[in-house]
């Protein structure tokens, strides 16, 4: 691996459009609704915002933040704990869960195709046990800008 976290995190700063699609762990379709990500690096510090866009409903909006530290972002605020893996240039895997329901534990795994196609896959676990399965397909944003909102 010859790439850092921070130089592969520098590589996909921008904006990022795709859906997400919530599965049974049967496969049986739970939801599916488009997204935007916002992201950015500054010095060590890496911002990240998700829209939600769910039909017929106001967009939900989540901002998190981390900190880059070797070869790792570490995600630890009020709301949300993680820290990313980078396994090799384009993987990455990212266990983390919610303070307010520290049962409820997520693996995610992002996969860059190339510089401007993603997926990413949640295994959701609620209680030691798989309770659902989310996939996301994303693209680059060609010349996306990105909000001063951080």
């Amino acid at each position: 691996m010859s790439k850092t976290v921070a130089q592969v995190l520098e590589g996909i700063q921008g904006v990022w459009e795709g859906t997400y699609a919530h599965h049974k762990p049967d496969g049986t379709l739970i939801e599916k609704y488009s997204s935007r990500q916002e992201t950015r690096l500054i010095g060590a510090r890496w911002y990240e915002r998700i829209i939600y866009q769910r039909e017929g409903q106001e967009p939900e909006v989540l901002d998190f933040r981390a900190t880059v530290s070797g070869n790792d972002a570490i995600f630890d605020d009020d709301r949300f704990v993680g820290k990313s893996y980078l396994i090799e240039e384009s993987t990455i895997i990212f266990p983390y869960y919610w303070r307010d329901n520290p049962g409820r534990t997520i693996l995610e795994a992002i996969h860059h195709l190339n510089d401007d196609y993603r997926t990413r896959i949640w295994q959701s676990f609620e209680n030691g046990r798989l309770d659902k399965l989310t996939i996301i397909e994303e693209h680059r944003v060609p010349d996306g800008h990105v909000e001063d909102w951080f």
